[in-house]
């Protein structure tokens, strides 16, 4: 691939690192240094026209890669040039791959979900005309060799049939694990996933002052087991221990006669539609006789008995007989 600017003296080396920031590599000494501005322009041009490339040789709709998603994203491009062959003393580029770890949710054989954050293979071209020239292959190692990753250990995303055959070829990588999304990785991904994490900072701390202070820490209390609850009963049928007392009415309400047995047959009622069916009394019924007889035998107060040795007028029977007696004219004024 071919640009109108001098891409061998804007990459010194063949294969270039590249990541968010879009920095210009170090300088030859001896080479002629172009404007910082123009260096970035050029830089984003070289990126903005391999991700064109890439998404038409993979029928994209649009492009994967741009200089403003490697700008906004933690993402690092390797790209190869060539500098063989020199149009016009100028270069050109073979192709890039781009690389970036992101957190995903991958099944293992067992179809059990799995956090992890592996390196991802989220873009590779090698332009059409170089291709089966052993250009991808030189790219693909130098990147594992910087990322220090094993080909097993990647996920790629969305990968095309012939990066797929590629990879069988030079890495043996055949057998996949299904996956829900649109990653795929290979057997033996989950070799170095399930390392045993490290200690945290608070637990090295708390083991070294375990082992400086032996004193034994106070056992954990207990907790009493929690009851069971059972059935809540509506407020209306509540049980209450006052409805279940039996009140008492005051004396001498309290001595109710005895009643006579009631008969086997009792009377049928009358079928009436003016009659009221007949009821019980509410409270047991006290004769009068008997109410007043209860009243004369009740002794009286000890207050009464000093109103009484008190009054010189006499007796009560006294005052009522002489209070029954018709008063004279002059009396009544």
């Amino acid at each position: 691939m071919e640009f109108p600017f001098d891409v061998d003296a804007l990459f010194p080396e063949r294969i270039t690192v590249l990541d968010q920031h879009l920095r210009p590599p170090a300088r030859r000494p001896g080479t002629t240094t172009p404007a910082r501005v123009d260096v970035q322009q050029q830089i984003m041009t070289i990126i903005d026209e391999l991700g064109k490339a890439s998404a038409k040789a993979q029928n994209l709709s649009a492009p994967i890669t741009s200089a403003s998603r490697m700008q906004s994203n933690r993402h690092v491009v390797y790209i190869l040039k060539d500098s063989s062959g020199r149009p016009a003393g100028k270069g050109a580029i073979i192709g890039f791959i781009k690389v970036g770890y992101k957190k995903l949710f991958v099944l293992d054989d067992r179809e059990a979900h799995n956090e992890v954050e592996p390196l991802c293979i989220l873009d590779f071209y090698i332009h059409e005309s170089v291709q089966r020239h052993g250009h991808g292959r030189e790219l693909f190692q130098y990147m594992l060799q910087k990322e220090r990753v094993e080909p097993h250990q990647l996920a790629i995303d969305r990968p095309s049939q012939k990066l797929l055959k590629f990879l069988n070829k030079h890495y043996n990588l055949e057998t996949t694990v299904p996956q829900v999304n649109n990653f795929v990785i290979f057997e033996g991904f989950f070799a170095h996933q399930h390392r045993p994490p490290a200690p945290s900072l608070r637990a090295t701390r708390h083991s070294r002052a375990a082992a400086v202070d032996p004193t034994p820490t106070a056992p954990a209390r207990k907790l009493p087991p929690k009851r069971a609850e059972g059935d809540i009963k509506p407020y209306s049928s509540s049980d209450r221990e006052f409805l279940k007392v039996a009140v008492e009415p005051p004396w001498p309400l309290n001595r109710a006669p005895r009643r006579a047995t009631p008969p086997a047959h009792p009377p049928p009622r009358s079928s009436s539609l003016g009659n009221s069916p007949e009821r019980g009394p509410l409270r047991p019924f006290v004769p009068e006789q008997e109410l007043l007889r209860s009243l004369r035998l009740c002794p009286p107060h000890p207050t009464a008995r000093l109103l009484l040795a008190a009054d010189p007028g006499g007796s009560p029977a006294q005052r009522r007989r002489t209070s029954s007696l018709p008063r004279s004219e002059d009396s009544r004024y």
